[in-house]
Parts: structure tokens; C-alpha cells; sequence
């Protein structure tokens, strides 16, 4: 139990804290309402426990000897979503009438919104290495590490897309909509450069 409840508390704090999907999240919520951001928290939930299972499956001691692979993930990582903060911040402010009109992301960019950000290669890596001795993972033990992440993930997630949805019913004019996705267009991308500072 006491394990269980560890994970638990590590895989809260990592998901719950700012970083580049939740920040998404937010800025979807906000514009496409919550049904329209479930499929960016489907998609990020499944890309990092993707990840976290093929670390604790061994690809975090084929990293360990072929450092430069990081290095060329982090920069393609940080460049994409750079890209996706510029996007954020000239985002057109919608209308009632435009919201189903509005593209959201898809399952399979949140899944790739996941597989190139540092910061969940970052949390993945050091839960596979505070949780498993050597880096090793038993199957069981991190099937259930994956289970408790994948719960804790989607929902941390989903309170940062209704922290937009909230904040969707404050923005009253088209010019606070525009003012709000510059205003997180910018901390997507001071959130990614500091996430970038770390990995280094």
C-alpha cells in the first residue's frame, strides 16, 4: 500500500503541475468547450503512459547508451511545440456559432503532444528510476504504475481543461479571448524553454 500510495502522490504532482499539455488543455477548454478537448486528453493520458511503460520495458537503459537520442528528441520536441505556442497566440477568438466549426486536437496530436515534450520524457525517467532498482521494471509492478498514471493523467488533465471552460465564461469580448491566447501562447512557450533548461 505504501508503494501504491507514492506512486500515486509522484504521478499526482507530476501531472497536475503547469507544463505544455495542460497548458493546451486550457486554451482548448477555453475555445472548443470540454467535449471537444477530451480527445487531446485521451491522446496525451495514452502518449505518456506509452512512454512510461516502453522506459520501465527497457528503452530508458537504450537511452542511457545513446545519449544523443534525448538530445535530438528534446530539440525536435521543443521546436514543435514552440510551433504550437505560436499557433496558441494567433489564435482567432471564436464565436458561440464557431465553436463546432473550430479544429481541436485530435487523439493523435495529444498523443504526439506527449511524445515530444521534454518534460514527459523528464517525469517518465525519473519514475522509472525512484520506482524500479536498476531501472529494471517487473511487469506487474509497472503495469500498475502505468494504471495509476493513466487515471491520475487524464484526470489532472481534465481539470486543467476546465480551468478554460471557467475562464471561457469570463472572457466577454472577442478582445479578452485574443489578449487570453497570448497571454498562455507565451507561457506555453516560457514553459517549454524552462522544460528544454532541465533536460540540459
Amino acid at each position: 500500500m505504501t508503494i501504491l500510495l507514492a506512486m500515486a502522490i509522484f504521478a499526482l504532482v507530476t501531472s497536475i503541475s503547469p507544463g505544455p499539455v495542460n497548458i493546451l488543455a486550457t486554451v482548448t477548454g477555453a475555445n472548443c468547450g470540454y467535449l471537444r478537448t477530451v480527445p487531446h486528453i485521451m491522446g496525451a493520458t495514452l502518449g505518456f503512459v506509452t512512454i512510461l511503460f516502453l522506459l520501465g520495458f527497457g528503452l530508458s537503459q537504450f537511452l542511457s547508451e545513446a545519449p544523443y537520442l534525448t538530445d535530438i528528441l528534446t530539440y525536435l520536441g521543443g521546436a514543435f511545440l514552440l510551433y504550437l505556442s505560436y499557433k496558441v497566440a494567433t489564435q482567432n477568438p471564436l464565436s458561440d456559432s464557431e465553436e463546432d466549426n473550430t479544429s481541436a486536437p485530435s487523439l493523435f496530436q495529444g498523443i504526439m503532444c506527449q511524445w515530444l515534450n521534454p518534460k514527459a520524457w523528464i517525469v517518465s525517467l525519473a519514475g522509472i528510476s525512484v520506482f524500479f532498482h536498476d531501472n529494471s521494471a517487473e511487469l506487474e509492478k509497472l503495469l500498475i504504475f502505468c494504471s495509476i498514471f493513466f487515471v491520475v493523467c487524464y484526470a489532472s488533465i481534465s481539470v486543467w481543461a476546465v480551468l478554460g471552460v471557467t475562464i471561457r465564461s469570463i472572457l466577454s469580448t472577442p478582445r479578452h479571448f485574443k489578449l487570453f491566447n497570448i497571454v498562455m501562447g507565451l507561457l506555453l512557450a516560457v514553459t517549454v524553454l524552462y522544460t528544454f533548461s532541465l533536460s540540459n
